[in-house]
């Protein structure tokens, strides 16, 4: 049986990197994301969401939706769309410390 190294972790989002540009997340609330056997929650800082994973050895692909729906503030924040991107998640790579997400 292959080991799900994203079992019962929890990660906080320091960076986005939409359309080839990084962005710093500088919310008041750091946004999270949490594993626990074949599921995942999402925090972005203002809603929660959450859904199933399934990762084959860097193969990622995610099934969330919302179960918050708070309104944005008005100045959004990038980290504000994570539930649209996760859903595009495509792979998974732990590096030490750091996950790094790709998407399509």
């Amino acid at each position: 049986m292959q080991v799900d190294p994203l079992d019962d972790t929890r990660w906080a989002l320091e960076y986005v990197n939409l359309h080839g540009v990084s962005h710093l997340v500088n919310g008041r609330h750091i946004p999270e994301l949490a594993f626990a056997v074949g599921r995942v929650t999402a925090d972005d800082g203002v809603n929660v969401a959450e859904g199933t994973y399934e990762l084959r050895t860097q193969e990622l692909s995610m099934r969330i939706a919302a179960s918050t729906s708070l309104a944005y503030p008005a100045d959004a924040l990038p980290e504000h769309d994570l539930f649209e991107h996760l859903s595009m998640a495509h792979s998974a790579v732990i590096h030490g410390d750091f996950l790094h997400i790709g998407f399509r």
